[in-house]
């Protein structure tokens, strides 16, 4: 049975041995980062729970076998709304783990560490981020499981809607990062981006070494979208984030990315787009963004 990290269990100076991942088994830290010092590790440490990735279920790609899949291009690992048709209450949230003969497994919705309470045979609509758009079904709940982790089998699922995403906003995130001075790798500070977009991040730190505005720094994460982890190394200027506030040990600075190539570009939107369709923020200190 896995079980939850605690600050002992990360050891200051050393490189992590595993990928650091949230409750739902995506990551927040890379195997191989360090945390320097107490704060730091509270930093990500407080913003949730953690475990190591090699204590999760894996969650692999199956080969989609249903003509929805293929024509809709939901991909295993998509984050998904789920909720009753009509209820005007907040989706929970979910991942698409799998299909098999017409059927589509999930994870098992949540809010807020709660899960969803519905019963065998209920109607559920679910939506998920193609890439461009969004996609709506209708679907019945078949069965559901909790071992060898919590999941939902939906089958009887019929396309309803396809909204067109254009743009991109700002989305709350808990991703663990490096940034330094830009060409000074050597002194890099680990440390919590918790908000997102195709123009800057807002950054949690346990140091105010980089929080002057105008500095020009580097800041390395690791994004997974459309089912895939790749790392990312962005270059930009630091500023001052009105929308932040420093709290005890921590400060926060914004990060406005001074260009990147097409396929970063092409990443962090497909990204921003799905954290569209995620319902829970986990900012530190519990704020919220509306």
């Amino acid at each position: 049975m896995r079980r939850e990290i605690q600050a002992d269990d990360i050891e200051l100076g050393q490189p992590l041995k595993s990928d650091l991942v949230d409750a739902l088994g995506f990551p927040v830290a890379d195997e191989g980062t360090v945390f320097r010092n107490e704060d730091e590790r509270n930093l990500v440490l407080q913003a949730g729970r953690c475990f190591w990735a090699d204590d999760m279920a894996p969650l692999r790609p199956d080969e989609p076998t249903s003509a929805w899949s293929d024509r809709y291009g939901l991909l295993v690992g998509t984050l998904l709304h789920v909720k009753r048709p009509g209820d005007a209450d907040r989706a929970w949230v979910s991942r698409l783990i799998g299909f098999n003969e017409g059927a589509a497994f999930i994870a098992w919705p949540g809010l807020a560490g709660k899960p969803a309470e519905l019963a065998d045979g209920e109607l559920v609509l679910f939506r998920g981020f193609t890439g461009t758009s969004i996609h709506s079904f209708s679907a019945r709940i078949q069965a559901t499981s909790r071992t060898p982790f919590p999941y939902w089998m939906l089958s009887n699922i019929t396309h309803v809607d396809a909204r067109e995403m254009r743009g991109s906003i700002r989305v709350p995130v808990r991703l663990v990062a490096s940034m330094s001075v830009a060409g000074q790798a050597d002194s890099p500070q680990t440390v919590l981006i918790t908000d997102l977009s195709t123009g800057g991040a807002s950054v949690s730190t346990a140091s105010n070494a980089l929080t002057e505005p105008g500095q020009q720094v580097c800041l390395t994460f690791t994004l997974r979208t459309a089912g895939m982890k790749t790392r990312l190394a962005l270059e930009g200027w630091t500023r001052e984030d009105p929308d932040a506030a420093d709290s005890g040990n921590f400060h926060s600075v914004g990060v406005a990315f001074d260009g990147y190539a097409e396929r970063e570009a092409l990443l962090l939107r497909a990204f921003v787009h799905e954290q569209l369709l995620e319902s829970a923020t986990m900012r530190p200190g519990g704020l919220a963004k509306d």
